[in-house]
C-alpha cells in the first residue's frame, strides 16, 4: 500500500489520504528522494527495487533530484483537511514541496466558475442532459425488470403444468396427496 501511495505521490506531487497513512508515507518518501538526489548506479538500483512505475521513477531522478539538490530533508508537507463522511477518518493532503523560491506560496486548487452567460448556459445544459440520461437509464432498467419478471412468471407457469393431472404449483403432487388424503 505504501509503495502505491509513494508512486502516486511521485507522479502527481500531491495526494489525498488519511493522516495516519500520510505520516507513514512521509517517513517512506524522504529516503527515496535522497536516493533520487544522488543519481549514481547504486541509488538507481535501490530505487528500482521499490518503484515499479516508470513515470514515477523517471520523475524522481529528473525533477525531484535537481529540485532538492541543496536541501537536507523535509521534502513533503501535510495539510489537514477534516473528516471523511463515511467513517469520520481524519483526512489530509500530502504533497511534495515546490521549487525552493515558491515554498511559502499557498498551492490551493480552485475550480473555475463560469463567468460569462455562455459558460453558465453550457453548464446548465450539461446538468440537464445528465439528469435526462439518468432518467432514461432508470426507465430502461424498470422496463428490463418488468420483462424479466413477466418471463419468469411465464416460465414458472409453464414448468408446473402436469401431464394431465391437476397439481398445486411448485409441488408436482396432486392436491389430495399433498394433504395426505391418498
Amino acid at each position: 500500500m505504501l509503495r502505491n501511495l509513494l508512486e502516486s505521490l511521485l507522479k502527481h506531487e500531491r495526494i489525498q489520504t488519511t493522516i495516519a497513512r500520510a505520516k507513514q508515507l512521509q517517513r517512506f518518501t524522504d529516503p527515496i528522494i535522497e536516493l533520487g538526489k544522488r543519481k549514481d548506479l547504486s541509488a538507481i538500483r535501490q530505487v528500482r527495487e521499490t518503484l515499479q512505475d516508470k513515470d514515477a521513477f523517471q520523475k524522481l531522478f529528473e525533477v525531484y533530484g535537481p529540485r532538492f539538490k541543496d536541501r537536507k530533508g523535509g521534502y513533503t508537507r501535510i495539510f489537514k483537511l477534516g473528516v471523511r463522511h463515511g467513517d469520520a477518518a481524519q483526512m489530509s493532503l500530502i504533497e511534495i514541496l515546490p521549487e525552493p523560491g515558491k515554498e511559502n506560496e499557498p498551492r490551493i486548487i480552485q475550480t473555475k466558475r463560469p463567468e460569462t452567460e455562455e459558460e453558465k448556459t453550457k453548464v446548465l445544459e450539461a446538468k440537464k442532459a445528465k439528469k435526462q440520461d439518468k432518467h432514461l437509464k432508470k426507465q430502461e432498467s424498470k422496463a428490463q425488470a418488468e420483462t424479466r419478471k413477466a418471463k419468469q412468471k411465464q416460465d414458472f407457469d409453464h414448468s408446473h403444468v402436469s401431464k394431465g393431472r391437476q397439481t398445486d404449483k411448485g409441488t408436482g403432487r396432486t392436491h389430495a396427496t399433498k394433504k395426505g388424503l391418498s
